[in-house]
């Protein structure tokens, strides 16, 4: 009997979604404001990840064990590749509001500090938009390391470079513009414990079992050998997935701050409006 690996080590993220779903229903712990802006957030991220899975994957993955997985594919890109992504993203965030509405409630940041937010916000936006400059410089670094440690491949690391744009980057600038409403101790507990699942999954079933591999020629070329050869960008990759959180408290500043100048805040306000009548 053929039992697909990949398949159900998925459960890994998908036991505890739904079992905090349970909880937050139970509990009664959401708002409907921060339930919509939780769902909106996964929603975007979910869009994102699969998009950029369609694009990427391929440059930088392999998937040659075909016995790890249910046999569904997109493009030659397994499907349980992209519940990977977005079950990841649904259990970081599901954890975090989990921590900063209950298990580390003492830490939450009253609503009422959103509102107080809003004549800063915009000026914060384009002032932290002025570090984008930083990114070139960090390609051109990565690139140096690359052609002296992993000269075969590409030529620039386009793993490296891909999440330089995809989520290093968006990270600093999210954090440095909604860090004041960020549950830090949440924060940090959800940061450790899905680095710590991350690397477990990765180095004890991912790639002893084939259920996905590293195109070397893609990679900076400093690997971790005792892990299989792990590359170090996998290692950031879910510290840096912890993005989504910033997300989640840059939504809730639009959604409780009436900013009209900020991107898509007069689609979010008319939504809300409709969830509440």
């Amino acid at each position: 009997m053929h039992i697909p690996g990949y398949s159900i080590s998925l459960l890994i993220w998908i036991l505890p979604i739904l079992a905090m779903t349970v909880f937050f229903i139970q509990r009664r712990l959401l708002s409907p404001e921060k339930s919509f802006a939780l769902l909106l957030t996964i929603a975007l991220l979910a869009a994102v990840g699969i998009v950029l899975d369609l694009l990427f994957a391929h440059c930088f993955f392999t998937f040659n064990n075909p016995k790890a997985v249910c046999g569904l594919t997109i493009r030659g890109i397994p499907i349980e590749e992209f519940v990977f992504y977005i079950a990841g993203f649904w259990f970081i965030l599901f954890a975090y509001v989990f921590c900063d509405e209950w298990f580390l409630l003492k830490y939450n940041v009253p609503d009422e500090e959103y509102a107080r937010y809003r004549n800063s916000l915009e000026k914060k936006l384009i002032y932290h938009l002025k570090s984008l400059w930083v990114a070139p410089v960090l390609i051109v670094l990565g690139t140096v390391v690359k052609r002296l440690v992993n000269p075969d491949g590409e030529f620039i690391p386009g793993y490296f470079t891909f999440l330089l744009l995809a989520a290093y980057l968006p990270m600093f600038l999210f954090y440095s513009i909604v860090k004041a409403f960020v549950n830090l101790q949440a924060f940090v507990f959800i940061m450790l414990l899905t680095l710590l699942i991350s690397i477990i999954w990765e180095v004890t079933l991912a790639l002893p079992y084939g259920y996905w591999g590293y195109q070397k020629g893609a990679m900076l070329g400093i690997f971790i050998h005792p892990w299989h050869g792990l590359p170090v960008e996998a290692v950031t990759v879910w510290v840096f997935s912890t993005l989504v959180i910033l997300v989640y408290e840059f939504v809730k500043i639009c959604y409780f701050t009436p900013l009209p100048s900020v991107p898509g805040y007069k689609l979010l306000l008319k939504i809300g409006k409709e969830r509440r009548k």
